[in-house]
């Protein structure tokens, strides 16, 4: 991949998908920039983006223990896009029909490693959205993967 300049990215999941790169999990229901049946890996610019945007989907405390992973990815830059502007209604809360539809389509498209993306969490950071169906899908790897716990206080009520 000529040079070795590289991009470091973080997932946040379930212990048993800790190093599992496929995007196979957001084929199965969609997410918010994929449709359903297309494959999507979705990674965060840094550990903390990762925590919210999986805490604020959670109904609560995990069920099973959680990892979370450190991902080397290609640093050529002609591998990603940032696009702009996005879709009206790309950060609609559930995710909806414009953000799918549009990463559904760069997915088909193949022109890009990754789709880089504001998080409709918290729109000054940055989530990336990886085709697996990309030739260079095969440049990327776990380089470590740590348990992850929530702090308890975050899933206490407040009055």
């Amino acid at each position: 991949m000529g040079g070795r300049r590289l991009r470091i990215a973080w997932r946040l999941s379930k212990a048993k998908h800790g190093s599992d790169l496929s995007g196979t999990g957001s084929a199965i229901s969609g997410g918010r920039w994929n449709n359903k049946d297309f494959p999507a890996l979705y990674l965060g610019e840094n550990p903390a983006i990762c925590c919210l945007e999986h805490f604020v989907n959670a109904s609560g405390p995990p069920s099973t223990a959680m990892v979370l992973a450190q991902i080397e990815l290609p640093g050529d830059e002609g591998l990603y896009w940032e696009p702009e502007p996005l879709p009206i209604g790309w950060d609609s809360k559930p995710a909806d029909t414009p953000s799918m539809e549009f990463g559904t389509a760069w997915l088909k498209s193949g022109s890009h490693l990754g789709l880089i993306v504001p998080s409709a969490v918290l729109p000054v950071q940055r989530n990336m959205v990886i085709n697996p169906r990309h030739p260079a899908w095969a440049y990327i790897k776990v380089i470590e993967v740590q348990d992850f716990f929530y702090d308890p206080r975050m899933f206490q009520s407040r009055i």
